[in-house]
């Protein structure tokens, strides 16, 4: 299992659409597919569009495919947004 890392930048005035979107998204994962994930945002500077994170511990292979189906289904398909920057990371143990 891998864990991924999903971000991307939005204007600071859509920070009440991004939530709606994010909460929408986190729902439907959860009861399609038992996958629960985690939202960050950078702090916040004046002028600079927010950073957002999306964290999904031990997702499947293929979720990146599983995932563009249900952002379909959201909020976020009527939101003007940058592009997702998706990114996969293995846990490595060194404390042996």
């Amino acid at each position: 299992m891998m864990n991924c890392y999903i971000y991307f930048k939005a204007d600071s005035g859509l920070e009440a659409d991004i939530l709606k979107a994010e909460k929408q998204l986190q729902q439907l994962l959860m009861s399609r597919h038992q996958i629960c994930g985690r939202v960050q945002r950078r702090p916040a500077v004046a002028g600079v569009p927010h950073t957002w994170m999306e964290v999904y511990h031990n997702v499947p292979s293929g979720f990146d495919i599983l995932l563009n189906r249900v952002l379909e289904q959201t909020l976020f398909a009527d939101l003007q947004y940058s592009e997702r920057h998706i990114e996969y990371f293995l846990d490595v143990d060194v404390c042996v």
